[in-house]
């Protein structure tokens, strides 16, 4: 997990302070952590504080469709592995329930 911090908010200030057991911290005043941060696309903070998680692979279903946009049925699809920036968590709480959600979604819904 990676807390995307900026010290003016006070929810990323409460966050830091209860910041759990091996989450890293990267504080978007700091120009190197922000430009190693920005080194993986597609997660630029909307919001601070975020949360970074890691998402595990699971399957999910998906309309097929052809081509002439016929619906042909549904498919079971890999959804990958992926990492997700949580927007203004709350509380450490809410990012564990996160977690737990979709661990347990990867635990029912395994990726094949």
């Amino acid at each position: 997990m990676i807390l995307v911090h900026h010290p003016e908010v006070e929810l990323s200030r409460a966050l830091l302070a209860a910041l759990p057991q091996g989450c890293a911290v990267v504080d978007w005043t700091d120009e190197a952590q922000r430009t190693a941060y920005m080194a993986t696309p597609g997660l630029t903070p909307s919001a601070f504080p975020s949360v970074v998680v890691d998402v595990p692979a699971y399957a999910e279903d998906r309309p097929m469709i052809g081509a002439d946009g016929e619906f042909l049925g549904m498919a079971a699809v890999t959804a990958p592995a992926h990492p997700e920036a949580l927007r203004l968590p709350a509380s450490w709480e809410a990012v564990d329930s996160f977690q737990a959600c979709v661990d347990d979604r990867a635990r029912l819904r395994p990726a094949g």
